[in-house]
């Protein structure tokens, strides 16, 4: 994840995201918050879903995920639900 990607994610708290991890995984997540410091730096989110009226939480758990396995992060494209 680049410097630009970082600080894009810093600034979704509460939206959703499309999240890459290093091993390919991808993901619509709800980012919860973003703990960049310490020894291991990480996100906790809740994954969620494209509907035709918005995104919904997919499942019951969240995730914690480092910032180091984060490949890529980008804007969630809107749903059908949602204005542009």
């Amino acid at each position: 994840m680049t410097e630009v990607e970082k600080r894009f994610l810093k600034a979704q708290i509460d939206e959703v995201v499309l999240l890459e991890t290093v091993q390919g995984t991808r993901m619509f997540a709800r980012i919860l918050i973003v703990v960049d410091e310490g020894e291991t730096p990480d996100l906790f989110c809740l994954e969620v879903e494209a509907t035709p009226t918005g995104y919904v939480q997919k499942g019951t758990t969240g995730h914690s995920i480092l910032l180091a396995d984060i490949a890529s992060v980008q804007p969630a494209p809107p749903t059908d639900g949602e204005s542009s």
